[in-house]
């Protein structure tokens, strides 16, 4: 094929990455961080003065992320970017695919965050007044995020209508991550859930089912504001501080880590807890089960008693009466 060159002082036309987004037909908000990722491509050709990239150029961009200390997560998110973008415009026809052989590198397994115990759980949840309108709504929003499992963009998402009764539950239908409409993924909600729930909302009074279902309570707070999921990190960020929780490793998506973890402690089989967590993959869900292997993992003990504890033996033996 023969390449058409590009200048990398257009930074790429706009309307070919929209062309190729449409192509893919992704989500708005995944639109956006593609569209913006590839465009950084293409703002350091323009600083490096190259105007027609080629593989090379690739890896050597992938190397200047790596230096300026983006996290691997970051720099493979970058990447992931490029070879959608290079891999559409061979199949076009507009250029090469000159990111077909970087290497992506694998996101290491575990995670950044952890979860809280039980106890941990209660503690949080114990600190919240719930003597204000605010109050309610955030103790309800934790108590729905820790036993649902759901991240900040569903509880931002979340409107009444989707507080509801399906056969002989009550659940909560889950805008998900990636999904624009409700209505097909669903999560249970136990009796303490949709309490919280029940007595925050009649409280607020009555609102439309298209309202949010967790609203802005400032001075011109109406109901109709749906919170940001900024909003709703900072919500269980100073709850946590409040309870004396206040590390780095603990966030609002610690709630979540939390729901999957204790589902699988408590007994709850892999099949079960994907569905509940609503994981594309069981190799996602195989990371939490991992996690509470390693937890578990008595092998230091182990090792420590054969090496010390027969030592200990031995010693006792030789000064033994019978040996004197």
């Amino acid at each position: 094929m023969s390449q058409q060159i590009i200048a990398a002082d257009r930074l790429m036309d706009e309307a070919l990455i929209e062309k190729c987004l449409s192509f893919l037909n992704v989500q708005t908000s995944s639109a956006v961080t593609y569209k913006n990722n590839v465009k950084a491509f293409f703002e350091y050709l323009y600083i490096h003065g190259i105007s027609q990239p080629q593989s090379e150029h690739v890896f050597e961009y992938r190397n200047s992320l790596i230096k300026t200390g983006k996290k691997p997560s970051t720099v493979r998110a970058y990447l992931i970017a490029l070879r959608i973008f290079f891999r559409w415009a061979a199949h076009e026809g507009i250029y090469d695919d000159i990111a077909a052989y970087v290497r992506v590198r694998n996101q290491d397994y575990g995670h950044r965050r952890d979860a809280l115990t039980e106890h941990q759980v209660h503690d949080l949840l114990e600190g919240i007044d719930r003597r204000t309108l605010r109050g309610l709504r955030n103790y309800a929003i934790l108590m729905v995020m820790v036993i649902g499992g759901l991240r900040c963009v569903e509880i931002s998402r979340a409107k009444i209508g989707d507080f509801r009764r399906r056969g002989r539950s009550i659940v909560l239908y889950v805008h998900g991550k990636g999904h624009e409409d409700s209505g097909v993924e669903y999560v249970k909600l136990p009796h303490m859930a949709r309490q919280a729930l029940r007595v925050y909302l009649k409280r607020r009074g009555i609102v439309e089912e298209n309202a949010p279902l967790f609203a802005s309570t400032g001075n011109r707070g109406t109901g109709s504001s749906h919170l940001s999921t900024r909003e709703i990190s900072r919500i269980v960020k100073n709850a946590l501080i409040n309870a004396g929780y206040n590390s780095d490793r603990l966030c609002a998506h610690s709630l979540r880590h939390t729901a999957v973890t204790l589902a699988l402690k408590g007994g709850e089989g892999l099949e079960a807890v994907k569905e509940f967590a609503r994981h594309k993959s069981l190799n996602t869900t195989l990371i939490y089960s991992h996690v509470i292997d390693r937890e578990n993992c008595t092998c230091s003990q182990t090792i420590e008693r054969m090496i010390f504890g027969g030592r200990k033996k031995r010693k006792k033996a030789k000064t033994s009466p019978a040996k004197a």
